[in-house]
């Protein structure tokens, strides 16, 4: 099975395939999927929930896994991964549920709430409010563990609100600002 994966850290963003391959064995924490072209296998095993401890070319690291506050439940929900002190944004599509759902299901209609993916400071507020925004336009930035990221536009909109200002610290969850 192919995905579509995306992923954030700070300002940059990268698209990448995903893929997942056969593997004969016992299956017992092994992974071996496809990256770009690339085979991977890996071994991963559950610390905790939303913890993994994950082996890869003699690597160790350790994946703390998150859906996004206030995302609906789902695969294609993007989901915050920090392995050590680097937050990522991921995101991964089956490019077949969208062709499913057409055209229609890609733009969300009705007010959106932006929350606060992680704790941190807002650093600055890129908009202002009844600005209208195109998807993936910068919102704001906010700093968590020295380190900046953009957050950016789920959707084409307007700023119908905005919840914070610059300075403030923020804890996870809470709102940012709304799109209309």
């Amino acid at each position: 099975m192919k995905f579509d994966l995306k992923l954030r850290a700070g300002s940059k963003s990268s698209e990448h395939q995903l893929e997942s391959a056969p593997f004969s064995g016992d299956g017992a924490g092994r992974l071996r999927f496809v990256l770009d072209g690339q085979t991977i296998e890996a071994l991963a095993e559950a610390i905790s929930p939303g913890t993994y401890s994950i082996l890869v070319n003699g690597r160790s690291f350790e994946a703390h896994v998150t859906k996004r506050p206030g995302d609906p439940a789902g695969l294609e929900s993007p989901f915050v991964v920090t392995v050590g002190l680097r937050h990522y944004l991921v995101e991964i599509r089956d490019p077949r549920r969208r062709r499913r759902q057409g055209a229609a299901a890609l733009g969300a209609e009705g007010p959106q709430d932006i929350l606060a993916p992680m704790p941190g400071k807002i650093v600055k507020v890129l908009v202002a409010e009844g600005q209208e925004v195109k998807q993936d336009q910068g919102l704001l930035v906010i700093e968590a563990m020295k380190m900046q990221n953009e957050l950016r536009s789920p959707r084409a909109g307007r700023v119908e609100k905005i919840y914070i200002e610059e300075g403030r610290g923020v804890e996870t969850g809470v709102r940012l600002l709304r799109l209309e």
